[in-house]
C-alpha cells in the first residue's frame, strides 16, 4: 500500500480462482524442476505462474483530488474504471446466498451457501465492489483494515441499512 499525497490504493480480490492460483503454485515447482532439461519449457511455466500469482483487482482513491480508480492490474498494467465522488460515506457487506447446481448423468444436487459481499459506498449512494468472502470474520477484518486507512465505519447492511 501507498500513500503519497493522501493516496490509498489496495488489492481487493484476485483475478484468479483459488484452483487456477494453486496450478500456478504447482508450475513454478514444476519449471523449477525443468530449468535443467528444458529451458524454454522452464520460462513459459514461470511466465504463466508470474501471470496468475500477480494478477488481481485493486482499488486506487485519491482523497485529496476525490477520485478513485478500480482496476485490474496485470503485470503493472492498470485497466479499469476511473471516476469522481463528494465524499465516501462507509465500508459496507451484506450476506447473501448463493447456490450452485450440479449435474452428473441424470442426478442433481444443488449447494446453497451463504457468502459475504464488501462495498464501498459513495455519497451519491454508488457502491465500489471490493470482495466476496465466505466468513463474516474475514469480511470483517478486511473492511476494518481499509477503514482504519480511509477513516470509514463499517456497517452490516442486515443490520443497518445505509
Amino acid at each position: 500500500m501507498s500513500n503519497p499525497k493522501n493516496t490509498v490504493d489496495f488489492k481487493t480480490t484476485s483475478y484468479f480462482p483459488g484452483y487456477i492460483i494453486g496450478a500456478g503454485v504447482a508450475f513454478v515447482i514444476v519449471g523449477i524442476a525443468a530449468l535443467t532439461i528444458n529451458q524454454l519449457a522452464s520460462a513459459l511455466l514461470f511466465g504463466f505462474s508470474l501471470l496468475v500469482l500477480t494478477t488481481h483487482y485493486r482499488l486506487r482513491i485519491d482523497l485529496d483530488g476525490k477520485t478513485y480508480h478500480d482496476y485490474l492490474w496485470i503485470l503493472g498494467l492498470r485497466n479499469g474504471e476511473k471516476g469522481s465522488f463528494e465524499s465516501l460515506e462507509c465500508l459496507l457487506y451484506r450476506k447473501s446466498r448463493v447456490s450452485q447446481k450440479m449435474q452428473l448423468r441424470g442426478a442433481s444436487s444443488t449447494i446453497h451457501k451463504d457468502v459475504y459481499e464488501g462495498y464501498l459506498v459513495l455519497s451519491d449512494s454508488r457502491k465500489i465492489y471490493l470482495r466476496t468472502t465466505d466468513s463474516r470474520e474475514s469480511m470483517v477484518n478486511f473492511l476494518q483494515s481499509k477503514a482504519a486507512l480511509l477513516n470509514l465505519r463499517v456497517v452490516d447492511y442486515d443490520k443497518q441499512a445505509v
